[in-house]
């Protein structure tokens, strides 16, 4: 049986990388010139990356993995674990950057986002997956 706080956070994770290719998707090519767009699709990538980060630690302390420092430490656990594979994790890790840069008050680069957007949302979702199906083995 699923694991109820690894499918909720997978729903979660799901709503907004809907929600962030919906704001980049109703127009391209005016998407940096609009800043409610931009901001949704942000914050909504922000949402994303900080449910996966708990998924992580919620699996690492359920499964007595280890004790990360910092969140770059769950992806490379659970990638060192087996849970998923090392490339995901640093993929995983180059779009924290850019959650960082956002948390520390400091704009992540545009093209930053339209690159997560387009791609890193992918990498979250297939890290919510791999969580679940691990899980269930």
């Amino acid at each position: 049986m699923s694991d109820e706080i690894l499918v909720s956070k997978t729903a979660m994770i799901a709503h907004c990388v809907g929600r962030a290719r919906e704001e980049y998707d109703k127009d391209p090519l005016t998407f940096f010139d609009d800043i409610t767009r931009r901001d949704a699709a942000t914050l909504n990538v922000l949402r994303a990356w900080e449910a996966a980060v708990e998924m992580g630690d919620y699996v690492i302390g359920t499964w007595s993995l280890g004790a990360p420092d910092d969140e770059r430490a769950v992806f490379t656990l659970l990638a060192d674990k087996g849970w998923i594979d090392a490339a995901l994790a640093e993929r995983l890790k180059h779009t924290g950057e850019f959650c960082r840069a956002e948390w520390d008050y400091q704009a992540g680069p545009l093209p930053a986002l339209v690159t997560i957007v387009k791609r890193g949302l992918d990498d979250l979702q297939a890290f919510a997956q791999a969580l679940v199906t691990h899980q269930q083995r």
